[in-house]
């Protein structure tokens, strides 16, 4: 009995290491491309951060979220969304593809928000509490908060409203641009929609 318990502990030993090795022998998956069409027509092609190998098996990849056009049509920024089992480990990167084709990743771009200025010449994001503020050269300035639920710009402010889970309303801070320096706070009587413009 003894023997046949060691023969199938070593069968299943091996069966691992098999099952590793043709995990680790896999080809990883092509990143995944998506095209954005700049103001001026030109199309261009932005590539997602290449796979990783899993921890467990397979790959973590990057999948397109969304894109955020200036208002003018110059740039667009993209952003892609590691693949993750829990939301809480989600991880975001952004592009920010430049009038003339160029490619240019942004750095600290864990956000989940986007809005341009209404000039287009700084991009805005908003993470779990931490606001960015990126020029088109990819400078960033940061400013950490409690938290971010929606955000808004004028041509002066930035506005950002608290993350909210009832109709209580809600106190809005407002930081100057492109210093982001506080401003001011006013208060709207519910928490604002997505999209919804609401910064003075």
């Amino acid at each position: 009995m003894m023997q046949i318990t060691h023969v199938f502990h070593m069968f299943i030993g091996v069966l691992a290491l098999a099952t590793s090795a043709q995990a680790q022998d896999s080809s990883p998956p092509a990143p995944q491309t998506y095209t954005v069409t700049l103001g001026s027509g030109q199309n261009v092609m932005v590539t997602a951060p290449a796979a990783t190998p899993h921890p467990d098996s397979g790959w973590i990849t990057w999948q397109f979220e969304r894109k955020a056009a200036s208002p003018d049509g110059r740039f667009v920024a993209v952003i892609f969304l590691k693949d993750a089992v829990f939301a809480k480990d989600n991880v975001t990167v952004v592009y920010l593809v430049k009038p003339g084709g160029q490619i240019l990743p942004l750095p600290d771009s864990d956000v989940n928000i986007l809005n341009w200025t209404p000039d287009g010449q700084y991009l805005l994001g908003g993470g779990v509490n931490t606001l960015r503020l990126w020029n088109t050269n990819g400078k960033v300035r940061t400013r950490v908060l409690d938290s971010i639920g929606a955000l808004d710009t004028t041509g002066n402010f930035a506005c950002v409203s608290p993350l909210s889970f009832d109709e209580a309303a809600v106190t809005v801070q407002r930081f100057s641009l492109p210093q982001l320096r506080p401003a001011g706070t006013f208060v709207l009587p519910a928490a604002p929609a997505e999209d919804e413009r609401f910064c003075r």
